[in-house]
Formats: structure tokens, C-alpha cells, sequence
């Protein structure tokens, strides 16, 4: 199988979280703890996964790629866990439905294993919204301290 149908939940995970608290956004350790999916065992295996190995994730509001993990709460065949951050929020509806929070749960999307790079949080916002870019160098690792065109 090359790729699969799957629903896209989110949501805050203990280690994202504790990242975020740190201050470490722009550091890979985020993007290890928060670009991820987690998905059941049988899953990964349907598509020759192991941890770690690199998915596209695609809905109909846009395309990322991130690390594959098991999940330590399946069964959930059909469905994957992204801690909620930059990557989840490429894939998610923006549609509020009039109480100003998006759709975080049963978005419909498709997943299929790759080569492509998960970005840092700076890469990721410079090709996604063509923010933090400098000199067209990567920011990497480095801090934002102000946005193009400032």
C-alpha cells in the first residue's frame, strides 16, 4: 500500500507542551516532540513504517510532512494523533463554525511515506507563509526577532 485514508486528530501531548513552556520552538527538540504523528501499529505497517520514518500528510487545507511514531493508545486504526503546533495546523480546517476554535478533530486527509525533509519551525513558516526569512538564508535554529518586510 502506498498511501492510506485517514482522519487527522489533535492535541496537546505532555513533551510538546513542556517544549513550548521551555521556549524551544525554533529547536529541533520541538519539531521531534511536535511534528509527529502517532499512529497505530497496524497502520504502520500496512505501510511499510517503522518509527520515525517521514510521512506527507495531505488534507484539503494543505500538505506537511512529519515523522511517523506507534501510538501508545491504539487500537485506532484510520486515525492519527499530531500534537498541535505549526505542523497540525497546515492540515487543519481554519473553519471556526462561529466559536472562534478550529476544527482540531476528524479532519479527513491522506498519508503516504517520503523522502522529504520535516522542517524547523522557521523553515516551515518561511515556505509555508513566506515569513523569517533572512538574507534567503534558513533561520534554522536561530531566534525570530522580526518578521520580513519590518
Amino acid at each position: 500500500m502506498d498511501e492510506m485514508d485517514i482522519i487527522i486528530n489533535t492535541g496537546t501531548s505532555i513533551i510538546q507542551a513542556f517544549y513550548e513552556k521551555k521556549g524551544s520552538t525554533l529547536k529541533d527538540e520541538y519539531r521531534q516532540s511536535t511534528a509527529v504523528a502517532f499512529m497505530d501499529p497496524r497502520d504502520m505497517k500496512k505501510l511499510s513504517l517503522k518509527p520515525r520514518d517521514k510521512i506527507n500528510v495531505t488534507s484539503k487545507w494543505g500538505s506537511v510532512t512529519i515523522y511517523a511514531d506507534k501510538s501508545h493508545d491504539a487500537p485506532h486504526e484510520g486515525m492519527i494523533f499530531i500534537p498541535r503546533g505549526p505542523w497540525a495546523n497546515i492540515v487543519i480546517s481554519p473553519e471556526t463554525y462561529c466559536c472562534n476554535i478550529p476544527t482540531y478533530k476528524g479532519v479527513k486527509a491522506v498519508i503516504k511515506k517520503t523522502d522529504d525533509e520535516v522542517l524547523l519551525v522557521a523553515n516551515l513558516m518561511h515556505k509555508t507563509y513566506n515569513k523569517y526569512k533572512y538574507n534567503t538564508k534558513t533561520l534554522g535554529q536561530k531566534p525570530v526577532y522580526k518578521k520580513i518586510g519590518e
